[in-house]
C-alpha cells in the first residue's frame, strides 16, 4: 500500500445522504412558505456546508433572497436534520468492505466533512463506529474545505506527512482541498458530481466503484 493514511469525505463518498439532506431542506422551505425542490436539484447544492446549501437553494428562486430568510431557513434546516439525519441514509455498496480491508492492513483512516460536526459525528458513529482514527465535521473557528487547515490538523494529529496520505472525495471541493494541502487525491464518480464534471475540475484520478478505488490505492 502506497499510503499510510486515507482521508475520506462523508456525503457522496462514504454515505448516500441525499434523500435526508433534501428532506431537511424541503422541511425548512415548507416552514417558510417556499416551494419544494427535487432531489436532483438539491444534489447540486451539496458540498460546501449547510450555509452554502441554503444560499444555493434560495438563489435557485430568483428575487426572494434576503439574509433574514436565509437565517430562518438555516436554523430550521439544522434543527430538522439533527433529528432526521439517519432516516434514509446508507453507506454506498462496497464501502464497509473497503474500509475493513484498509483497517486490516493497518492503514490509518480519517473522515473530514464540511457538514456540521454534530450530524457528521452522529452518522460516523452510526455506520462506522470504531473505524476512523480521526473524524471531524465543520467546527467553529476552523476553516472548511477547500482550505487546507482541516487537512493540516489531521496530519498533525496523526503524525503523517503529506506525501503519505490521499484524499478521497466526490466533488470539486475535495480536488481543490488536496491541491491546497499538497496531498494526492482520488475522485469517486458514484456521489453527487458527474464523471465529466470531476474531470473538468482537475481530478487527479477517478474511479466509479469501491473495488476500483481499492485497486487505485495499491
Amino acid at each position: 500500500m502506497r499510503y499510510r493514511l486515507v482521508i475520506f469525505d462523508l456525503d457522496g463518498t462514504l454515505l448516500d445522504t441525499i434523500d435526508d439532506l433534501a428532506a431537511a431542506l424541503n422541511a425548512a422551505r415548507r416552514m417558510n412558505g417556499l416551494r419544494q425542490q427535487d432531489v436532483s436539484q438539491v444534489r447540486s447544492f451539496v458540498g460546501n456546508g449547510v450555509v452554502k446549501l441554503i444560499e444555493r437553494s434560495l438563489e435557485a428562486d430568483p428575487g426572494i433572497y434576503d439574509e433574514t430568510l436565509r437565517d430562518r431557513l438555516l436554523k430550521d434546516n439544522i434543527s430538522y436534520y439533527a433529528s432526521h439525519c439517519i432516516g434514509r441514509t446508507r453507506p454506498y455498496d462496497g464501502i464497509q468492505a473497503l474500509l475493513g480491508r484498509l483497517k486490516g492492513m493497518n492503514i490509518m483512516l480519517a473522515c473530514i466533512s464540511n457538514k456540521d460536526n454534530r450530524p457528521s459525528t452522529m452518522l460516523v458513529n452510526r455506520f462506522f463506529l470504531g473505524v476512523f482514527d480521526y473524524c471531524t465535521g465543520s467546527v467553529e473557528g476552523v476553516k472548511r474545505k477547500p482550505d487546507p487547515e482541516v487537512i493540516d490538523r489531521c496530519l498533525s494529529y496523526l503524525g503523517v506527512s503529506p506525501e503519505d496520505c490521499v484524499l478521497i472525495g466526490d466533488s470539486d471541493v475535495d480536488i481543490a482541498t488536496a491541491v491546497n494541502a499538497g496531498i494526492s487525491s482520488i475522485s469517486v464518480g458514484w456521489g453527487y458530481r458527474s464523471r465529466e464534471f470531476l474531470l473538468e475540475s482537475g481530478a487527479m484520478s477517478l474511479c466509479m466503484n469501491p473495488l476500483d478505488l481499492w485497486q487505485l490505492l495499491q
